[in-house]
């Protein structure tokens, strides 16, 4: 079964999130708590950058395709609305005296998400390569703190340390090179991909993933400067559409 070129970009781009997530639960379980500390100024940097790689290249590409794209825009924050709520849920209730229930539940929801962002990696490149290149380097930075937090659920479930790390290695990292993986085989034997939907989605997904998820973690960075690595984030992201109009003309 062969795979196209781009669609070996998405599985690359995948393998590249795992390894970033794999890196966040890692610094949890060895080095203390530095990850959980700086795990902030990721999310800000994320923030600025995806505010203007969504609203400036990924909504305008998805309505290039067709107006309607708004449609799957307001599915995909509804989903990714849904998915977080369930989470937000589960995480809450702490599974005080060894009750683990909770706490698997959480890192099952935060494994759906995962998988969600191996689509996300695959589809985005079936557009362009600069379309994938930008969603998946904004991606990556969120996916750090996702190893970070499945770690952590996991051990405020009562998991041991070394389990939990395991765990967490499957959840935020082998469940989005699976996604990947079965989006590539499925996509390749499909003939003029709509890429509506998947652009429709994953910029609603993006804009969730932005207001609801990393901008209330960058706000934890102290001194506020959580606003200068988002400025950053958005300077870099601005650059690179801007280079890619440049180019394009």
């Amino acid at each position: 079964m062969v795979i196209g070129d781009s669609e070996l970009w998405g599985l690359y781009a995948a393998l590249a999130a795992a390894g970033v997530s794999t890196m966040g639960l890692l610094l949890m379980a060895f080095v203390g708590d530095w990850g959980h500390r700086n795990s902030a100024y990721f999310s800000a940097f994320a923030v600025g950058f995806l505010l203007v790689a969504v609203f400036l290249h990924l909504v305008p590409e998805a309505i290039s395709y067709s107006p309607d794209a708004w449609r799957w825009i307001i599915g995909g924050l509804l989903g990714m609305t849904l998915i977080g709520a369930v989470l937000r849920i589960s995480s809450s209730q702490r599974a005080d005296g060894g009750d683990r229930a909770f706490g698997y539940a959480s890192v099952i929801v935060l494994g759906a998400h995962s998988i969600l962002d191996g689509v996300i990696y695959v589809t985005t490149f079936q557009d362009e390569p600069f379309t994938g290149a930008l969603s998946t380097f904004a991606l990556l930075l969120h996916e750090f703190p996702e190893g970070v937090i499945a770690f952590v659920l996991l051990r405020e479930a009562g998991v041991l340390r070394f389990q939990a790390a395991i765990l967490a290695f499957v959840v935020a990292s082998v469940t989005t090179i699976g996604g990947a993986l079965v989006t590539a085989l499925v996509i390749e034997h499909i003939q003029n991909v709509p890429l509506t939907a998947p652009l429709g989605l994953t910029a609603g997904g993006l804009i969730y993933i932005i207001f609801l998820h990393l901008a209330p973690h960058a706000r934890l960075t102290p001194h506020r400067r959580g606003y200068l690595a988002a400025g950053i984030g958005a300077a870099i992201a601005l650059a690179a559409v801007t280079f890619r109009e440049i180019a394009g003309h």
